[in-house]
Order: structure tokens, then sequence, then C-alpha cells
């Protein structure tokens, strides 16, 4: 302590003595701990699990203090419950777990002497029901601990207890709030004195400004001053530029206190439905981190607290991959994070660890309180998140309302706008035309009033060592089949964030967060990091991500997998600009063979003016050859290349029409099919009227089964089943509502069900067959069988379940954990019926309504199919 300072701190960080007990005593101490930290980390380890409550202790002595100094401890942050004791004396205590709380030690303090400083914290159930601790349901260990700074702070007879500093940018005007508690036993008068300078040059940049108050004993009076700074110098992820305002209070020409406070000179705002910083447009890139989750990591050991590894996991590398926004998932960080953030410039959104809401109106109050204290002179701290996947009347109605008053210089997550989580290409279908679990349909998200933001999504987790995590299990075999390679992985992984992120970006969304950066290895999301966290080897979709992001960047508007050689395609590209600038540049256009060979070069100017993009329409010719062909767009700047965008392309020729010996006889009220074989030199005689005979085969098409023409049919259909005829069921659920079940032949019937599919599964759009060498897939494979072309997200498979009542056989099967039936047969007497759901409808014809980017249009795969089954029925 420095005799001459009015104002000191100590830190009491470093090593504790620690040891398990109850909420009445302890064990012998014999472990040592790092505070802060949690207690896994006390050396040597002990049984931690195994007690309700773990108490540490540290000794301390500030060398002869006056006794007209008063000496305030504060715990930034430490859970679960906390009790603290100075010299054998219970000071207090606090259920907060996330915030600071601070005590008074005069009346127990040795001003001369050691002093003993013991404090007790518990485990998360020996929380009381009121507590505000919130819940993560994928979170199964939450391990206590003193895990924020804790030091001491000494003042004279006042002290500054609390600042607020608003920024307003467009006076160049600071608002210094400032709580003044006088700790004397008489009024007094105080002269409260404030000035602010430049953090890291500490050059004054504003004359000292006076306020005189007089202030009750043992009361707080709060005063303002409106300080103007010349030339002040906005802090922005770019230009993260740091004041401070030092706040001095004297009795006198006694100086009681003099502490500094760290700001920003910011404003970030909700227009319409944009974000702005700085009054312009700014469209927020980055990722999530989930801090509570990765205290329960395996190899976590002290590194949060560690400031490099913080640096270079908040700062460096997310900003080396065109990150600049980050949401703390699910619970404040180390409050020093914050402060990394702000000296470098990263954006935060700060949740709060509410998923479903825990504890009393008064209590999470008094913690939305605090939170906002603790936090809200940090420029990097640009939006609350009170709760996530899930409402709360009172919290979202009643209490945030309260502390936007307290805070009126920042928004709100899921009051003045809504994050969505699209596991959409994953758990869910490739796109969503409507409502998903906790998202709403991609065209909603597109049309919101209010900036949109799409902070989870990428569900495709897997530990550093390339192994699936409980939530990622179910879904791995319904995008990547049966067999599958760690290559395929890690390949599907890069593919699958480059697309939803090229897909977010078309859309104009504003906020755009691949789930998740940071969290625990071991746990349902791990994240994003091989190997020992320690080093941060990111995995390869960073480097995905970080061309994906690129401000000035490139997408091609392509979802269709399946061309003609020889043929004229249009697409539409996409080029972005997310800076203050206008940006030129070349797209280079043209087809990639499958060894990266120009086959076609465009080379197209752009100029995108500032946080915009533009959209230009391109055309291309697939070469007369069967390859693996990509179309690709090259966005150079300077002659270099910054972002690229690359969709891969499958070349067929038009399907050879096979000579048939059967007829065929069509029931297919849409017409589709029989207009496609007609008007390819096919025969089709009509079902209605049709003598079916063992030279016939019979196809039906959509959800006929069940009307009164079949029906008047069915025992011939029986018999004819029976002498060994075939008949092909193509898509029977189109269409169907609910549950049916229809009755195909005698014994033999169709259960078709419409699942619901809220939150997982939906339709499919990828396929993967049982049995390559099925006839059924001649000339084709299974790459072919992953989105047909048109419809939202290529659907080929509808969300409907639909087999025999009897044993048959799976040809193909989609969906989570392959469950789902996508062709199958089954023997009838002497003959064959084939389940065929793979949607033709729409892809066999040309059409000019095909010609938009989600309407359904001519497919080469659709008709080589098709003709894959006459053939089949044909030979049998």
């Amino acid at each position: 302590m420095d005799p001459n300072k009015s104002h000191n701190e100590t830190s009491l960080n470093g090593q504790w003595e620690i040891a398990g007990g109850s909420a009445d005593d302890h064990q012998p101490f014999h472990s040592y701990i790092s505070v802060p930290s949690v207690v896994d980390t006390a050396l040597p380890p002990y049984d931690w699990q195994s007690f309700d409550y773990h108490w540490y202790r540290k000794s301390f002595s500030l060398g002869n203090v006056p006794e007209s100094v008063n000496v305030f401890l504060k715990i930034e942050q430490s859970m679960f419950g906390t009790e603290v004791w100075l010299n054998g004396v219970h000071l207090g205590g606090s259920i907060s777990c996330y915030t600071s709380h601070e005590y008074h030690l005069n009346e127990f303090l040795k001003r001369d002497g050691t002093n003993e400083l013991v404090v007790r914290v518990g485990a998360r159930s020996t929380l009381p029901p009121e507590s505000a601790v919130g819940r993560d349901q994928e979170k199964e260990i939450y391990t206590p601990g003193i895990w924020g700074d804790v030091s001491l702070t000494s003042v004279g007879e006042a002290r500054v207890k609390l600042v607020q500093v608003i920024p307003h940018i467009d006076t160049f005007t600071a608002e210094v709030r400032v709580w003044i508690q006088h700790l004397g036993q008489l009024q007094k008068s105080l002269r409260i004195s404030a000035g602010v300078f430049e953090k890291n040059s500490d050059e004054a940049v504003t004359p000292i400004q006076d306020i005189h108050i007089t202030c009750d004993a043992h009361a707080t009076a709060q005063v303002t001053f409106q300080i103007p700074i010349d030339d002040a110098q906005l802090w922005s992820p770019e230009h993260p530029f740091l004041y401070e305002v030092e706040l001095s209070i004297f009795d006198n020409k006694t100086e009681l206190d003099a502490m500094r406070t760290t700001f920003g000179m910011r404003e970030f705002k909700i227009v319409g439905p944009d974000f702005f910083l700085n009054g312009h447009r700014i469209l927020l890139r980055g990722s999530n981190i989930a801090f509570h989750r990765f205290l329960s990591d395996g190899q976590r050991k002290l590194l949060p607290w560690n400031r490099s590894w913080i640096t270079k996991a908040l700062i460096d590398i997310p900003k080396a991959h065109h990150f600049n926004f980050f949401r703390n998932h699910l619970g404040q960080l180390y409050n020093r994070w914050y402060d990394i953030a702000d000296e470098n410039g990263m954006l935060i959104q700060n949740e709060w660890q509410f998923w479903n809401v825990t504890g009393t109106d008064t209590q999470i109050r008094k913690e939305f309180t605090e939170w906002l204290q603790d936090n809200w002179n940090h420029p990097s701290i640009v939006i609350w998140d009170p709760i996530n996947e899930s409402t709360d009347e009172t919290v979202q109605n009643e209490i945030v309302p309260e502390m936007k008053a307290l805070d009126p210089t920042r928004p709100w997550e899921s009051v003045d706008f809504l994050e969505e989580h699209p596991y959409i290409y994953s758990l869910g279908m490739v796109m969503n035309h409507r409502t998903f679990g906790f998202t709403r349909s991609l065209k909603a998200i597109e049309q919101l009033p209010v900036p949109s933001m799409v902070n989870e999504f990428l569900w495709w987790w897997f530990n550093d060592k390339w192994e699936p995590t409980v939530l990622t299990k179910m879904i791995v075999q319904r995008w990547m089949g049966r067999s599958y390679t760690q290559e395929d992985i890690i390949a599907h992984q890069s593919f699958l964030v480059q697309e939803l992120i090229e897909l977010f970006r078309r859309m104009r969304v504003k906020a755009i967060q691949p789930f998740v950066y940071i969290s625990n290895n071991d746990g349902p999301t791990a994240h994003w990091f091989l190997e020992d966290i320690k080093d941060l080897q990111p995995k390869p979709l960073l480097k995905t991500i970080k061309n994906a992001f690129a401000p000035f960047g490139v997408s091609i508007e392509l979802w269709d997998r399946h061309f003609m050689v020889k043929q004229q395609y249009s697409v539409r590209i996409f080029v972005f600009n997310d800076s203050h600038g206008v940006k030129n540049g070349k797209v280079k256009f043209g087809v990639l063979t499958s060894d990266n060979q120009w086959m076609s070069i465009q080379m197209i100017p752009v100029d995108v003016p500032p946080v915009s993009d533009i959209v230009i329409e391109v055309q291309f010719i697939l070469p007369n050859a069967l390859d693996d062909w990509r179309v690709v767009a090259e966005l150079q700047e300077n002659d270099t290349v910054v972002a690229v965008s690359m969709k891969p392309t499958l070349a067929l020729y038009e399907p050879a029409v096979p000579q048939l010996q059967k007829r065929v006889v069509l029931f297919d009220p849409s017409g589709e099919i029989f207009s496609y074989l007609s008007g390819i030199g096919i025969s089709i005689e009509e079902f209605t009227s049709t003598r079916f005979e063992q030279s016939t085969m019979v196809i039906v098409h959509g959800n006929v089964i069940g009307n009164s023409v079949y029906a008047s049919r069915r025992n011939e259909i029986t018999t004819f089943l029976k002498n060994g005829g075939q008949m092909v069921l193509i898509e029977p659920e189109f269409r169907v509502v609910g549950s049916v079940v229809q009755h195909i032949a005698e014994g033999l019937d169709l259960k078709i069900t419409h699942r619901t599919d809220v939150d997982k599964g939906g339709y499919d759009s990828y396929v993967f067959t049982e049995d390559q060498n099925h006839p059924l897939w001649k000339k084709l494979g299974g790459k072919h069988l992953k989105l047909f072309n048109g419809a939202i997200g290529g659907e080929i498979v509808s969300q409907y379940d639909v087999d025999f009542s009897l044993p048959s056989q799976r040809l193909a099967s989609c969906g989570i954990d392959l469950n789902v039936v996508a062709a199958s047969e089954i023997e009838y007497g002497s003959g064959k019926v084939l389940l065929f759901r793979l949607q033709l409808r729409g892809r066999l014809n040309e059409s000019e309504t095909g010609k938009s980017l989600f309407a359904r249009r001519k497919d080469p795969v659709a008709r080589q199919l098709l003709m894959n089954m006459l053939e089949y029925c044909d030979a049998v």
C-alpha cells in the first residue's frame, strides 16, 4: 500500500489454500489453488465432487494502515454461493455467481498485522431456489470456485463507488455518471473532479471539471459530468481507441479517493433492419464462445485466465479469419476477456446463463443490475442478451425495460430483435420453408423489419479426434451414408459452413455466427481446435470460414447439381462488400475440372458500394464430357484472389430410351410422366381401361391408391401381381394428410404417416443406396442422389414414413440414422411391388416456371431413374 496515494488496489490473486468440507467445517488445508480458477485445478488434487462446499484461505498484511483509511474486499466472480470471513468473523455473502460482490473490512481488519481471509463457495446444488444461476441443458458438471479476480481497495473517508460513462458521439461528449459514497460519521462538503486521458499515452485531452456536493453521513450521492472531448477518436474493431476518466474526491485540499475508469467513445444501435456502429451500418461476423462449458473441458486447466492465451483465442485467430463479433454463450466470461476485447477491438453479445429462467424476480433484478454495473463501460459489449432459446414474460417485458433505463446505450436480444438458430442442412432439412426448432423460415428471416441474426447453425460437431459428439452421432449417416472416412467428415464440415455462410450472406443477414468456436471438447458441441487446446491449432473449417467471411466476398447462387452437357445455364453471382469504402475488383468465373484446370473463363469487373452487395448474372456450359465439374467464381482485388465460391456440378447425357418388351400401363393423374414418356416415344396405356397381363408393367404416380379408380381394379391388380406382374409406386405419399393405410392388393398394404418433425428431421435431400449394383441405380453413383434440381433445398424424399405392411427389401435410405425408407421392394406371389419415394415430379419436362430459383426443373438424374425403373420392370 502506497501511503502517498488516496486510492490503492492490492491484488489477492495467486496461490490460496483450499479444502473440501461441509457448510460448517472443512478438511485440513493440504491443497493449494490459483485464484482465479475453479476447484478442479487444486494441487495436489482432491475429490472435489464428493464435497458440497469448498473453503479457501489466504493471509495478507497491508503494512500499518491508518485508521482513517477504509479497506474493501472485492470478489469479482465466484460460484456457487459465497460466504466470507475475516479473522474468524463472518462478513456476509452472496448468491450471485457471475457478478462482483464486496465487503467493508474496517471493523475486523488488523491494520498492522497479518489477516486471515476465508472464503467458502458451494456446489450448484447448495444454492437457494431464488438464485438466478440459470441452467444449461447441455452441461452436466458445474465446477465451483473463485473464478474472478480478488482485490483489496483502500480509500479515504469517501470513495468513487460506481462510474458509468455514456458516450455521445454526435457532440463528442462523455456523459459521466458517478456515485459517491461518504463513509464518515458527519455530513461533509466534497469537491468531485473529473478529467479524461488517452489510455495508452496518458495524455490529458480535457480540462479538469469540478462539481461541489454536500453528502450526508454514510450516504451515497450521484453526480453527472458532461465532458466534451475535442476531436474525439471513436472506438471500433478497426480502431479500438480507449480513454480513461479520472475521478477524484477532495475534502478541501485533502484527496480522499482517485480512480480511473476505462471507456470508449462508441455508439451501437438498431436502425430499422440494421445494426449501426458510430453512425454507420455494420455487419457482424463471428461465432460463439461457451465459456462455462469450456470450464468442463478436460484440457482447460488455467487457460481461461491466461492473458496471452485469451488474446490469441479471442483476438489473434478470429481477426485473422475475418471475425469482428462473438456471442458469449450462456454466461459471463471471466472479466479480463472484456478488457482484452476493449483493447483489441472485438464486439461482444453478452448472454446471461438463462436457458429457461431460474430464481425469483427480485433476485433476477438484483443480479441483472450488478451485471450491467460490472460491464457497462466496456465498449466491446454492444448487445445484452438475457435468455437463450426460451421466453419469460417477466424477464422480457418487465425486467429488461427496467435494465434499458439503467443502460440506454445497448439493444437487448429477444426484446429489440430475435436471434435465430437454423440448424438446417444437418439436424434439419437443407433449407427450411417453415418454423423449425428455434428459427423462423428463411423467407421470414429475410423479410424481418429488425436486424436478422443467425448465431447458431452448423450442427456438425466433432471432438479433437474427429469423433462425433453425442448430438452429432444421430445425423452423420444422414449426410455421409453408412460408409465414410475421417477425411469425408472433415471435408463435409468445411463444405457445410461455406454453403450456409454464403446462403446467409445472400439473404443479407446482419449477424452470422456458426456454432461453436470454443466450448467443451468432450461435450455435446465440442469446439474448433485440434489436439491440446492450449496450442489453439484450428480445425480446417476455420480456413473455410475465413474465405466465406471475406469482407470483399463472393457467392454463386446455385443449388442444382445435375446438368446436361453442352447446354447453357444461368446463375447469379453475389459480390459482397462489408467495409465502409467502395471496393473494386474482378470476378473470374468459369468451369473447373476435377484436377483444377479452367475449361472456360469470364472476367467481370465489379464495383461494390460500402456495406452492400451487387448481383450479376452469368452463363456457363459444361463441356461434352462426364466429369465432376465445378462452377467457380474467384474474386480478385489488385490481381490478388481474396475470396472463392465453388459449387459442385455433375454433367450427364440425356438417358438412352430403353427398348421395352412389356407395355407400360400408367396411372398418373398429374400427366407429367405420361407427357415425358410419350415425348420420347414410349407408348403408354391407360390404367383405367387396360387389361393387366404379364406383358405389362404398372406404374402408379402419386397418392392414388386410395381413390375409387384404383379401388375398382384392386382385385385385378392382386391377380396380376400373384401371376408375376411388376408394379411401381412412385411417391405414393404425395399430399397425404396425417396417417393412412392404403390397400395395394389383397393382404398387402402401404402405411403412410406424415411426420411432424418440429425440431429435427424434415424432408431429405441426400439418399443412399443399400446396394449400388441394383439395376435401379444403373449409370448413377452415390453422388447423383444428393440434391435434385429445384425445390427448396433440392428435396428428394418428403417428410413422411412410408413402408409396406409386410417385410420388404430396403433399396435406399435417408433421414436421421438412415431410418427412413427411400425405396424398397417386396415380392408378392410371383410378382413384385417397387416403392420409389424419390421425387420425379417437376423434374422430367422442360418448364418455364423452372427458371425461378426454387422451382422444380428438368433433372437428368430424375430422367435416368425413370428409365432404370422401366428397364428393371421389363427385365424381371
